[in-house]
């Protein structure tokens, strides 16, 4: 097949990959951005400010209220404190420290620790009386601090310097106490912090700046993944701008009592991360993963309403405890993330890998944090940013990953709608040709059905001219077609519509045509089925000479077939059809009344009608055989020598509930059009059995006989099953088969077996309607006959110059040494004629009119009374009259 590349593929293709050049440019610039701001972080970390030792002495006694109180405590109550970033535990009370240092008024003391609810700073001379005190934290308005810093910073002021002083530090925190002290110079140290803060200002900037590029995304491909992860971002944002100092140093720094971002942000923060997870990799029930996600979306929930009671109530100490809680949860919730990453690796491994990789940094820098706070890794430059950086980088990763997805899958989308409209192209032109190749037949080149349908519906719609469609029909054209074979069958039709072509072109106007070529006038509706379309007032003339090309015989090979040919037609109009298709069909509903000696019929409405009627009766009669319709009569045959009755026919009858009785005439052509005789001569079979063992019940035990159709005999499987079930009987209560002389189709294999069945089972076969159809004489020996059953039409040439004909017929039944029965017997002439050529057995109203069985039993029963001492023979034959 051709393939099409336009050129708006190409302009497609350039564009897609422009975009994907900008967006990776971009994505290079920002990780360049990421990049120089995390050296700048490192660098501003590792700046080397000059630093004094301190030492710290911890006492933990709940009963100390004031710093000389805490003076007055034996040494051995107070415990060195080594490790100054050692977390301390929550929910300690009020923790002391002594300190120990040389004086410097160019040098502070720092708390770098964020969350310290309240810090006193305390200074005592030599007698223990307090020269200074400071008062601050973070629940104390920004104001109180010595110096305006995000850290704490205690100066050293000049007269600390020249006497021996007792330095004291009192902290008090409902969450965990941490006192990572230093002792550094001031203007340094303040230059640095300004420098941290706007490091951190920009890494707080970038957060922003990927949570709204997360919500232009979630608007654009209209996914609520990107939101929820728009969310986490933002609840991150907030925690790490808490962190930092920056909410209650610029936004509210007079209401100390609003710092609780981190309460807030982090329950939320695991409820969007959870719901981002679930969504972005469509977690559906009953997977492990999803459940897991929504029992930590729970207790996050859970989490969120207990802290917020907790802040109604003020209960410090609680909140402590749940933060820590949150804490942990928030850990958990990433570590199941990179989980289910890493499982949906197999499942959808693209979108994992743009999931795992920010993720696993945002894990990378937990994992360092905590290990921070726990005093597993030392105090680093490294550990100190590894939160912030790590969920930076981690925001800035997700967002550009997703971006790249979002290209990818565009692009995707993109080269599919291209290899769509590619097919589309192709498919188009494929049309067109179809459309072309549509408008001729598959049949001799002719016109096919869709051109005629076109043409037809055409004159519907401007009816100017009267025209009638003619149509042709070849019957016997699967036979020639079986005998000849497929090419010489259409070597012979093409030769006739070659001269149908001449004579469409001679008799123009009066045939219609739309061009010169063959296909274009003639049109083939099947193989075996032909149409034209002729002017009205020259029908006539054109189905005369239609006929007299038709009878021409056409020779190939010595052979010269007859495809006996018959003709229907329909007026156009909508008298007769409302569209083409209705047309066609009514035509073609005529060739199936067409008579046989006049050839031809014209469509009527009635025929409709017709057709619905044996379609009915069809469907009816199927139905017939169990809901009671069906019965049997019964005609005597009589023996012309014992003057007794010696056989039975039984005659098929159906009784409809609405139409009264109906013929068999009517019904058993329609039963062999509908292929149910099978059906009807199996039920025939039963009744006929049923009524043949009554009467052995009632004391006439005679051999019983039903007829065949071509049908039946076609079926050897139903004639073995009857054959078989008679076997039970004896040889003088066992059916007869009899089949009509039309009806002895002898040239299918199933007929033969069938024959073969009848033969070897010893079943007496009788041929109906001897000399009413084509002569079997030929074969008549050599066929498992054993009577002949001779047609009343051969009765009814008594008293003409052919009634020889029929004492031929009886005198050749006897030289085959069969038993020959004459039907349809009425008059005694006719009886004394039989009995005169020495005829066995006659049939007839003269005899005995058919009756049911009651009735028969009641007949054979004063039969037997006026013979008592002769036999009576009874013989159920299924008669299809």
């Amino acid at each position: 097949m051709t393939r099409f590349r336009p050129r708006q593929q190409l302009h497609l293709l350039q564009r897609q990959r422009g975009s994907f050049a900008g967006l990776l440019l971009s994505t290079l610039l920002i990780a360049a951005v990421i990049i120089a701001l995390n050296s700048l972080a490192v660098l501003s970390y590792q700046q080397q400010v000059p630093t004094k030792t301190v030492s710290m002495m911890m006492l933990d006694d709940q009963a100390v209220q004031t710093p000389q109180q805490a003076l007055q405590q034996a040494a051995g109550q107070w415990q060195p404190l080594l490790d100054k970033g050692r977390q301390l535990g929550y929910h300690r009370g009020s923790l002391w420290f002594k300190l120990q240092f040389e004086p410097d008024a160019n040098f502070a003391l720092e708390l770098a620790a964020p969350y310290l609810d309240d810090v006193r700073f305390y200074v005592l001379n030599a007698n223990g009386d307090l020269v200074h005190e400071v008062q601050t934290g973070d629940q104390q308005p920004f104001a109180q601090r010595p110096l305006p810093s995000s850290s704490l910073l205690f100066p050293i002021q000049h007269s600390w310097t020249s006497e021996s002083y007792q330095y004291l530090f009192r902290l008090e925190n409902s969450g965990a106490i941490v006192f990572p002290l230093h002792y550094l110079e001031t203007s340094p140290q303040l230059a640095l912090l300004q420098q941290r803060n706007v490091l951190h200002g920009f890494f707080l900037g970038l957060m922003v700046f990927a949570s709204l590029l997360a919500v232009l995304l979630a608007l654009v491909t209209q996914q609520h993944s990107y939101a929820l992860f728009s969310g986490l971002l933002l609840c991150i944002a907030a925690v790490q701008a808490e962190i930092n100092g920056f909410s209650f140093q610029w936004l509210w720094p007079e209401n100390p009592g609003l710092n609780h971002l981190v309460e807030w942000g982090l329950p939320l923060a695991v409820l969007c991360c959870s719901g981002f997870v679930r969504s972005f990799f469509q977690l559906q029930s009953p997977s492990r993963l999803r459940q897991m996600l929504l029992l930590i979306e729970v207790t996050a929930v859970l989490l969120l309403v207990a802290t917020v009671i907790c802040q109604l109530l003020v209960q410090p100490a609680a909140l402590g405890y749940l933060k820590q809680s949150v804490v942990y949860l928030m850990q958990l919730c990433v570590l199941v993330s990179v989980l289910t990453g890493l499982v949906m690796l197999r499942q959808q491994p693209r979108r994992a890998a743009v999931f795992l990789l920010p993720m696993s940094v945002l894990l990378g820098s937990i994992v360092l944090a905590a290990l921070r706070v726990l005093g597993i890794l030392s105090e680093s430059a490294l550990t100190l940013i590894a939160l912030e950086l790590g969920t930076t980088l981690a925001a800035i990763l997700m967002v550009s990953s997703l971006l790249v997805e979002i290209y990818l899958e565009k692009a995707a989308i993109a080269r599919t709608q291209q290899l769509l409209l590619d097919r589309n192209l192709q498919l188009s032109q494929l049309q067109q040709q179809e459309i072309q190749r549509s408008k001729i037949s598959a049949f001799y080149g002719l016109g096919s059905r869709l051109v005629l349908t076109e043409l037809l519906n055409n004159q519907l719609a401007s009816p100017n001219l009267h025209y009638r469609l003619l149509l042709l029909e070849l019957q016997s054209f699967d036979q020639i077609e079986a005998v000849l074979g497929q090419q010489k069958t259409a070597e012979i039709l093409q030769a006739y519509i070659s001269q149908l072509q001449t004579f469409c072109k001679q008799r123009a106007p009066a045939v219609v045509s739309l061009g010169p070529a063959s296909h274009e006038t003639l049109f083939s509706l099947s193989p075996d089925k032909l149409a034209l379309l002729v002017l009205e007032q020259d029908f006539v003339v054109v189905l005369t000479g239609l006929r007299k090309l038709m009878n021409q015989k056409f020779s190939l090979d010595g052979i010269s077939p007859d495809f006996k040919p018959r003709y229907a037609s329909v007026a156009v109009n909508r008298t007769y059809g409302d569209d083409a298709e209705a047309l066609l069909a009514n035509g073609l509903l005529a060739l199936t009344y067409v008579d046989k000696t006049a050839s031809h019929r014209s469509y009527q409405p009635q025929l409709t009608a017709e057709s619905r009627q044996r379609l009915t009766l069809i469907s009816e009669l199927a139905k017939a055989t169990q809901s009671q319709q069906l019965n049997l009569l019964f005609q005597p045959v009589q023996d012309i020598a014992t003057q007794q009755v010696s056989s039975l026919e039984a005659f098929l009858r159906w009784q409809h509930p609405t139409l009264g009785a109906v013929s068999p005439a009517v019904f058993i052509p329609l039963a062999e059009e509908a292929g149910l005789m099978n059906n009807l001569t199996a039920w025939v079979y039963s009744q006929a059995r049923k009524s043949q063992n009554q009467l052995f019940g009632q004391g006439f035990a005679l051999p019983v006989s039903i007829n065949l159709s071509a049908q039946d005999l076609a079926n050897s499987q139903l004639i073995q099953t009857i054959v078989q079930h008679e076997q039970k009987y004896p040889k003088a209560q066992r059916v007869k088969f009899e089949l009509a002389e039309s009806a002895m189709n002898l040239d299918t294999a199933a007929s033969q077996r069938s024959l073969e069945l009848i033969k070897k089972s010893g079943t007496v076969l009788v041929m109906d309607d001897f000399g009413a159809g084509q002569s079997f004489i030929g074969k008549l020996a050599s066929l498992p006959i054993s009577e002949i059953k001779i047609d009343m039409a051969l009765l009814s040439m008594l008293g003409t110059q052919k009634e020889m004909l029929l004492a031929a017929a009886i005198k050749l039944g006897k030289s085959l040494d069969l038993t020959v029965i004459c039907e349809g017997v009425e008059h005694q002439k006719q009886y004394d004629f039989l009995t005169l050529h020495n005829a066995d057995a006659v049939q007839g109203y003269l005899v005995a009119r058919p009756m049911p069985l009651e009735d028969l039993i009641a007949y054979l029963t004063a039969q037997q009374q006026q013979q008592p001492d002769n036999t009576v023979e009874v013989v159920a034959q299924s008669g299809q009259a």
